[in-house]
């Protein structure tokens, strides 16, 4: 009987939705199906049609629907700055859109990666495609990284020509040599964007544009945040920081047009970009660097894992006097469970498993065992319904030893 106990499980794949989750499961496999399917080429394209429109009518999984929101509202956005970029020289403007160009990328991504993590596990997956959502969570992240990189080197070009107007303006000196060189090493670093004209003046309508992609982009944040909480998806979540990023860039290109408007010899264009890049560049590298982890099958933080220990706290005896069954234990029927140790979590995209050493007494049954493993399962994803599967080893011991 104890070498029974000690035995782990054998693992299962079959991990269907939860009670009462049935519906959103089902959701989630109609909405974008054709995503991951293996019908015809042509077959597909008339179904990807269907299930858009299904998503924007309202139906479909939260997460598909918020992502095609941002999806049509980006492909606006991206437009209507580009055209008013360039028609109204300003040059923020157009490295804004340049930068809701990366938003598209990332929107797409984050479509399909969400749609195929929500498979059921298979064959040939058999913990789910929780992975997926991690790649495109870092796929995200390198998106956000890159548009930073391309902020920040069109900011450092026009600080260089903000650097040498100003330069020519002043006399022979120690300011004039100071900004010569500052200029001469700034055109030394590589551009790959390309310039756009400034032959003609700024039009300051172009502030118009940037302030409605300010409030458009917080508000995209905003929704998709709230969903991507309530979801414990990293890759939802990854997006929502992928809008506030465009948000920070629509307010840098807003201050720049209106500090050019007002005070045209200021270089508030490159140096608020710069500072802008900076910041979208610590975001791109703090979601690579957590996707990294869960790619590497990293431990989840201390705290989770102490919030799991006290979720089963009521199954498990007083420490004060362990060999008297408290009144929780009682109620629910866990007199057998000596305690709990070890506790091993790790996360896959949204999903969270779980494994645990319980302790029990050494002649328990395995009818018994099971039944604890059950309780043990069941008080972990009620509490937590990210929690894909818990896995349980069974430490057979004698009672005396909680004496």
């Amino acid at each position: 009987m104890s070498s029974t106990l000690s035995s782990r499980r054998p693992h299962t794949t079959n991990s269907g939705p939860k009670p009462g989750e049935k519906g959103k499961d089902s959701a989630a496999n109609d909405v974008f199906g054709s995503l991951t399917h293996t019908h015809s080429h042509e077959e597909g394209h008339s179904h990807d049609a269907e299930k858009i429109v299904e998503a924007l009518k309202g139906g479909g999984d939260r997460g598909s629907r918020i992502t095609v929101i941002g999806l049509i509202s980006n492909i606006g956005l991206t437009g209507a700055k580009g055209a008013a970029g360039w028609y109204m020289n300003s040059a923020s403007l157009l490295a804004d859109a340049g930068h809701s160009l990366s938003d598209l990328l990332g929107d797409f991504v984050t479509l399909f990666c969400w749609k195929l993590s929500r498979r059921k596990p298979s064959e040939l997956y058999p913990y789910g495609f929780g992975k997926f959502e991690v790649l495109g969570t870092a796929t995200v992240s390198l998106l956000l990284t890159g548009g930073a990189i391309g902020i920040g080197l069109h900011s450092w070009s026009l600080l260089a020509d903000a650097l040498s107007t100003s330069a020519s303006t002043l006399p022979a000196g120690v300011l004039h040599d100071v900004l010569i060189n500052a200029s001469e090493a700034v055109h030394h670093v590589p551009v790959v964007v390309t310039e756009h004209s400034h032959g003609h003046m700024l039009d300051p309508n172009a502030a118009w544009f940037a302030a409605i992609s300010v409030v458009a982009k917080e508000w995209l944040y905003r929704i998709t945040k709230k969903v991507a909480d309530d979801e414990h998806s990293p890759v939802l979540l990854a997006n929502a920081i992928h809008h506030r990023s465009d948000a920070y860039s629509s307010v840098v290109a807003l201050v720049a047009i209106l500090g050019t408007w007002w005070f045209p010899h200021l270089p508030l264009d490159p140096i608020g970009g710069l500072l802008v890049s900076v910041l979208i560049f610590q975001q791109g590298i703090s979601i690579l660097m957590s996707s990294f982890r869960q790619l590497t099958d990293g431990s989840v933080s201390p705290k989770t894992k102490r919030v799991l220990f006290e979720t089963l706290e009521p199954l498990l005896p007083s420490p004060e006097n362990p060999q008297i069954p408290t009144s929780a234990q009682t109620t629910l029927q866990t007199q057998n469970l000596l305690a709990v140790r070890d506790i091993r979590a790790m996360k896959a995209g949204a999903l969270m498993f779980v494994d645990l050493i319980a302790d029990v007494p050494h002649n328990l049954s395995i009818e018994r065992a099971t039944d604890l493993e059950s309780k043990i399962t069941a008080t972990l994803k009620k509490a937590r319904k990210e929690i894909s599967e818990v896995r349980v080893k069974f430490n057979p011991v004698e009672r005396d030893r909680f004496d």
